[in-house]
């Protein structure tokens, strides 16, 4: 009974991997000629057994690996295979495209506690928790202006890539838990410095300008045609500046065309460029990842520099009472500035806050603090023209510092601005039918007048013209 109970496992066995073998051979004692009569009659594809995990459902497949970090998903999991490959990458991008949501509920309903906020400390600690969310939003809003085209794009078929950068969703993950469960974590190490922000906050700073910049050089300008896939990539990034001034000129759609007109004013920067004599030679695909990481540069050292003087105001009004006086020191006087050339032009540019301003043209006027936030309210454009009217040797010093960035833009309508084709063609929406790469037809011209009035005083450049066409 044991023998035949032996035999029928053996036959069970066979029948599983898709062998039909004869009785004789199974009962060689040397297996080796089996062997070799399986490698001879079936192919290999069929010789080798699937893994059994590949058969479950995407969405099975998809919720077990959310178990482990989208660090090894990146660097690992995503190499395993054709299939992990394509639920790794849908993965990952899905979350990422949804921190952008997580993090507007959480300031929502943080706004809303710091209302009926009782006593200084607990205001402070939720002006604290408020600053990490606005300046994570806008990280994340950055990464999104420059791979949306590429890795969410679903507006058109183009070339497609993936979100991969595991470690800085895992950080956003980790600093999310932390916020939804132990928040105490996040502003007790930093309620003694007024500026600090915890690790988690520093580090998704530091990866989100690394990964922009690996991400056009190694996927973006590796893609043909990418002149024409980014669209209006520098319209998104510009876009995503909290604290530019942006006026619409004009805004409108001919049959397939989008045409429009937009100012950016950034205050407090300045752009310059000179013409250089040189032999380098760049492709357009350089040329225009240079420009990107020259116009992200400035937006991201802008908006950090304002929305840190921003939160200070803020956290100054909420916390100001009659009984105490808020000690909350002012932000520092900081100054960015980057250089650069590109084939033949050579660029300076950069940004300061208001106390560096002050402390750069008004050195006379070294006030304390509560003169120096009235003097801030003062209409820039009015102080200008009092100083241009003045004959005094200080008009030399104390310029009218701002950055106009005046665009024209005429491009096919599914390479519009990611701002205007969210808002008036929505995914969800028919209107926009169009599904092909619009690079074979349609035409795409875009032109930057950078306008710098401050660069006169030291008489350089005023204005710098970056435009591209492509027919």
């Amino acid at each position: 009974m044991d023998n035949f109970e032996q035999i029928a496992n053996e036959d069970e066995r066979d029948q599983s991997i898709g062998y039909f073998l004869r009785s004789k051979r199974r009962k060689l004692e040397n297996d080796r000629e089996e062997v070799k009569y399986c490698e001879s009659v079936l192919p290999e594809r069929q010789r080798k057994k699937k893994a059994p995990i590949l058969d479950l459902p995407t969405e099975v497949l998809s919720h077990i690996l959310k178990f482990i970090s989208y660090q090894d998903l990146g660097y690992n999991v995503r190499l395993v295979s054709r299939r992990f490959k394509e639920v790794t990458e849908d993965l990952m991008g899905v979350t990422f495209k949804m921190l952008e949501k997580k993090i507007k509920g959480f300031l929502k309903f943080t706004l809303e506690a710091v209302q009926v906020a009782e006593g200084d400390s607990e205001i402070k600690c939720y002006c604290r928790l408020i600053n990490m969310l606005e300046i994570l939003n806008f990280q994340q809003n950055v990464v999104m202006s420059t791979i949306w085209r590429y890795a969410y794009n679903n507006r058109y078929e183009t070339h497609k890539s993936s979100m991969y950068a595991g470690l800085l969703i895992d950080t956003y993950e980790q600093f999310l838990w932390k916020f939804a469960h132990m928040p105490d974590q996040l502003y007790a190490p930093v309620l003694g410095r007024d500026y600090a922000m915890p690790a988690e906050v520093t580090a998704i700073i530091q990866m989100t300008k690394s990964f922009c910049l690996h991400f056009e050089k190694t996927n973006e300008e590796m893609v043909n045609n990418s002149l024409m896939v980014s669209g209006a990539k520098l319209l998104d990034l510009l876009d995503s500046a909290s604290f530019a001034q942006k006026d619409v000129i004009y805004e409108n759609v001919e049959g397939n065309i989008f045409k429009a007109r937009y100012n950016y004013f950034f205050n407090n920067s300045w752009f310059v460029a000179l013409n250089i004599s040189t032999e380098k030679q760049m492709t357009w695909k350089q040329r225009q990842r240079m420009m990107h990481m020259r116009i992200r540069r400035i937006l991201l050292a802008h908006t950090e520099m304002f929305m840190q003087q921003y939160q200070y105001e803020r956290e100054v009004m909420l916390r100001k009472s009659d009984d105490e006086v808020v000690k909350l020191k002012r932000p520092s006087n900081n100054v960015y500035t980057g250089y650069g050339d590109i084939q033949d032009k050579f660029f300076y540019y950069g940004v300061m806050n208001d106390g560096a301003y002050v402390q750069k043209f008004h050195p006379e006027d070294q006030l304390n603090d509560d003169d120096i936030e009235d003097l801030l309210e003062e209409d820039p454009e009015e102080m200008a023209g009092n100083r241009n009217g003045s004959e005094d040797s200080r008009t030399v010093q104390v310029p009218y510092l701002g950055t106009h960035v005046d665009v024209k833009i005429s491009c096919p309508l599914s390479h519009a601005p990611m701002r205007y084709l969210d808002v008036n063609y929505p995914l969800d929406s028919s209107e926009l039918t169009v599904k092909r790469c619009q690079f074979e037809n349609g035409k795409f011209s875009l032109k930057l007048k950078f306008h710098c009035p401050g660069a006169k005083y030291p008489r350089l450049p005023t204005t710098y013209l970056y435009k591209f066409k492509h027919t």
